[in-house]
């Protein structure tokens, strides 16, 4: 109720505050977290493409330091594949060497100077300058040269021939005169390979320096256009929110008071009924009971001493002769009708207000009820009761009537074989159970007295003596009825 009434106060003023604010902030959020994230893509990006090509570099590096070293391997390589009578022994594995020499020597040279570097089945990118091709463009004829004569002196090998020796003499002393020069240049190669590789570091490192100086310049932006002016807005917004919550507090504290009054209100209300309707009860009940006596009483002194004088007069006629068999027949159904008369009038006169309830107590009078119903449902009774003294003449009462319409029920409902009646006693309470094997019922978990008007009779008796009515009941496992009524000390 509080919630409601709070809501109903603050919407119009809070909710159009409320919305100002969450789309100012997002607004605002938004704008910043994509600018840093943004910013922060566009630096990976660009620092993963400078790494990328630096390992390239190094590689290329690399491999062009190693071009110099296979240029002296393979001028040692011919001079020994010349000279076979100083190195015989060796002559096979160095004819082998100079073919492996030749082939990595002559593609890296192309995949240099052509930008399109292979090594190992993985690509390199070759970023060579114009200066660097101005190199290539320097070393190329010599490389040939060198290249053209290796080739010569591998092939003479493969293939000796006489007067051979002046020819290989003649293709090594052109690949030594060229050898040096092809190192000066491939050395003026490497270093500036390695020189345009420490540029690139050098670009690379001022740009990510630029993208964290860029990336700080936008958070201090944000904390004093975003941030700042958002913490001051939020500030105001307390401030109003904390004004209102005084003056709601105000409005709440009358308002509980005035829920409390009304809470009493109703409880008394409350009370005051459940008072009227146990008086209502309670009347209803001692006016069914007093309406038993009396119509007990009419049966047994009117009706029944009638049909007593009748079954006497009766005995009378029976002195006569008969004339025939056929008067004598009807006169003995007669009298059986009197009789059985007379009996199911004791027995109703029993049932409305037993005499031997207040003359012998509630145990004799549930006995002869227990004998009585059984003989005429022929189903089996079971009463069991330790020695119990005489009970104050309400409970006594109470607990013969819920016996009674117990049974009446399960003779009637449950189908069952067997009721057993139990009546127990403690120092503060007296307690009842009557139980059967019958077909059962499902309960209502949502009613408190379950059943029809004999059910809600014995849950009223038992409550306006303050007692406790259970009722437990299962489809197929049948119905036992519980009842404690407490002792007066």
């Amino acid at each position: 109720m509080i919630k409601k009434i709070y809501k109903k106060l603050t919407y119009q003023d809070a909710n159009p505050l409320d919305a100002q604010i969450f789309q100012r902030l997002t607004r605002l959020y938004v704008i910043a977290l994509l600018a840093v994230a943004l910013l922060s893509l566009i630096g990976q990006i660009l620092i993963q493409v400078f790494l990328n090509s630096l390992l390239d570099d190094s590689h290329v590096v690399n491999i062009a330091g190693r071009q110099r070293m296979l240029s002296q391997r393979l001028s040692k390589t011919a001079i020994l594949l010349c000279r076979p009578q100083v190195f015989q022994a060796d002559a096979e594995y160095y004819s082998n060497d100079i073919k492996e020499i030749i082939s990595l020597w002559e593609e890296s040279h192309e995949g240099l100077k052509n930008k399109n570097l292979k090594t190992d089945g993985k690509s390199y990118t070759v970023r060579n300058s114009e200066k660097t091709d101005s190199m290539f463009r320097e070393i190329d004829p010599i490389f040939k040269v060198i290249l053209a004569n290796a080739k010569n002196i591998n092939k003479a090998i493969q293939k000796p021939a006489k007067n051979q020796q002046e020819a290989l003499q003649n293709s090594l002393n052109q690949i030594l005169v060229n050898e040096r020069a092809f190192l000066q240049v491939m050395n003026k190669i490497v270093f500036q390979y390695d020189l345009e590789s420490r540029n690139r570091v050098d670009t690379t490192k001022k740009v990510e320096l630029f993208l964290f100086i860029l990336l700080f310049s936008i958070l201090v932006l944000e904390g004093a256009f975003i941030f700042r002016p958002m913490a001051n807005n939020i500030r105001i917004v307390i401030k109003k929110i904390t004004d209102s919550e005084s003056n709601l507090r105000q409005t709440n504290e009358t308002l509980i008071k005035t829920r409390e009054a009304l809470v009493q209100a109703t409880e008394e209300k409350y009370k005051l009924q459940l008072a009227e309707e146990k008086v209502r009860a309670a009347s209803l009940i001692e006016g069914q009971e007093s309406e038993r006596r009396r119509l007990a009483a009419d049966l047994h002194d009117g009706i029944g001493q009638m049909l007593t004088g009748l079954r006497l007069h009766s005995e009378k006629v029976k002195s006569f002769k008969f004339t025939g068999i056929k008067q004598e027949k009807s006169f003995e159904e007669l009298q059986k009708l009197i009789q059985e008369t007379i009996e199911t009038t004791r027995t109703v006169s029993f049932n409305l207000a037993p005499s031997v309830l207040s003359d012998f107590g509630v145990v004799p009078a549930i006995r002869i009820l227990s004998e009585q119903v059984s003989k005429m449902s022929e189903i089996k009774i079971e009463f069991q009761v330790p020695k119990l003294a005489r009970l104050t003449e309400g409970i006594e009462t109470c607990l013969y009537r819920i016996t009674q319409e117990a049974i009446h029920n399960a003779v009637k409902y449950s189908k069952a074989t067997l009721i057993t009646i139990k009546i127990t006693n403690t120092e503060n309470a007296v307690k009842l159970e009557v139980a059967d094997n019958g077909q059962g019922f499902e309960i209502p978990k949502k009613r408190k007295a379950v059943g029809g008007s004999g059910l809600k009779n014995m849950h009223a008796r038992a409550e306006l003596l303050h007692g406790s009515f259970k009722v437990q009941s299962k489809i197929g496992k049948g119905t036992t009825i519980l009842v404690s009524i407490p002792l007066d000390k």
